[in-house]
This record gives C-alpha cells, sequence and structure tokens, in this order.
C-alpha cells in the first residue's frame, strides 16, 4: 500500500523544536519513507477557483510539505506519520493513493495513468515546477465531475507536457488525522468537524505561474473545490 502524509501547520499545535532530519533519516534506512518534496513558503501559494464562467485566483496557504511511504498497512503509516515532529507542532493527514485512472481512450489499452513514481527527477526534486493539490470546497454550489472529463483533462495535459503526472486519493472517509497534544497520540479516522477543505487528488505541473494557473482552471474540479498551486523548493541552501 501507498499513502502519502499531507504535513500541515495547525493553530492548535503545540511549540517543537524536534529535527525533521532525524525522522526523515529513521524512515529511510528502514525503506519506508520513498520521498518527501518540500514546498516553498506559503505566502506564496496560489489557489484557483471557477465558479460559473470567473476564474478566482487568490492566497491561500494549506500544506507546508508532502511526504510518500510504502507501508504494509495503515497502522504502520500511523506510526510514521505519528513521529514526525509535525504531529505535536501541526497536524498530518494520511490518505491512501494510487494511479490517476485514464479510462480507454487516447492513452491506449490500459487504465492506469503516471503516478508519482513516473514523474521525471533531477536528483531528489521532482522536473516538474508545482504541485496542484486538489480539495473540497463545502462552500461551493453542488457539482459532480465527469470522471471522463477528468480523465481527459490530464490526458491533454499529458500530451503537452504541463502534466507530468499525479495521484488518485481515496475519499475522505478513508483519510486519517494524526496529532499530538500534551504529549497524548490523537488518531482520527474520516472527516474531521475542523478540517473542512479535505484533499481529494494532487497533479505534477511544469510551466509558468500562468501557465500553471491556466491549466489547473480548466480541471473539472475546480468548478466545485479550490486548486492549490505550490512551488517545490528545490533549492534549500
Amino acid at each position: 500500500m501507498k499513502y502519502v502524509l499531507f504535513v500541515a501547520t495547525d493553530p492548535a499545535g503545540e511549540p517543537t523544536d524536534e529535527n525533521p532530519q532525524a525522522w526523515v533519516d529513521r524512515w529511510n534506512d528502514r525503506g519506508v519513507r520513498v520521498e518527501g518534496m518540500p514546498l516553498r513558503p506559503a505566502a506564496e501559494t496560489r489557489t484557483v477557483r471557477v465558479r460559473g464562467d470567473r476564474v478566482l485566483v487568490t492566497d491561500g496557504p494549506f500544506a507546508e510539505t508532502t511526504e510518500w511511504i510504502a507501508g504494509y498497512d495503515l497502522d504502520e503509516a500511523i506510526e510514521v506519520a505519528a513521529s514526525h515532529p509535525m504531529a505535536t507542532g501541526g497536524r498530518i493527514e494520511i490518505r491512501p493513493v494510487g494511479p490517476i485512472d485514464l479510462g480507454p481512450g487516447r492513452a491506449g489499452p490500459g487504465r492506469a495513468g503516471p503516478g508519482t513514481e513516473n514523474v521525471p527527477h533531477e536528483g531528489d526534486a521532482p522536473a516538474s515546477r508545482f504541485l496542484g493539490i486538489f480539495r473540497t470546497d463545502p462552500g461551493a454550489p453542488p457539482f459532480t465531475p465527469e470522471p471522463a472529463a477528468v480523465a481527459d483533462w490530464v490526458r491533454d495535459g499529458l500530451a503537452s507536457g504541463r502534466c507530468l503526472g499525479g495521484q488518485h486519493l481515496r475519499p475522505v472517509e478513508d483519510a486519517t488525522l494524526v496529532r499530538r497534544q500534551g504529549g497524548k497520540l490523537l488518531v482520527t479516522h474520516g472527516a474531521y468537524t475542523d478540517v473542512p477543505e479535505w484533499v481529494s487528488g494532487i497533479v505534477f505541473v511544469d510551466g509558468d505561474w500562468q501557465e500553471a494557473i491556466n491549466y489547473l482552471s480548466r480541471c473539472p474540479m475546480a468548478r466545485s473545490g479550490i486548486a492549490e498551486l505550490r512551488e517545490f523548493w528545490t533549492d534549500l541552501s
């Protein structure tokens, strides 16, 4: 099973001075951590919403980083998340993931689209410039995207080089939130009342800011949710 951890700040989090590098080294050594991708500061985030004929681009920070792990089961994923420093200083959302289903069509007879393992890398960093994170928006009018329309959008992005791959996330009912408060481990399964905007999918997007925004704005999921555009932080010096 493969999981993605969304590591986020939390106003209710407790101060921590733990070094995340020790966490990285520990799970790398055990062969559980696949890779991690730090994102540039939240102040540089853009969110894209499509409401009717309007494309709304605003600021809106969410996750601080993403970590991909490969575990045997959810219990191991919870153990990994609980040991992360941000389980104390923030919150970690665990989601089971799989390749995007492109269905039959221009992609050929195979149904599985490219996932994160197919994304080109330059050293340890993804070759794409951005990570597109799709979230639910409880304030949006009801709209159910057609899977075929989403598949067409992904295929068009793959053909143009704008999209390098992505990951389908299992429903929010399969999500798990991990936090530590007062020395206690808090594990909540399913939707959590104070986190209304849950992640529903991710894509790797290449190009400049405007090209990436234009591509996300054409996604059917942007009509009822939030498309968060985050630039990877490849130069940490």
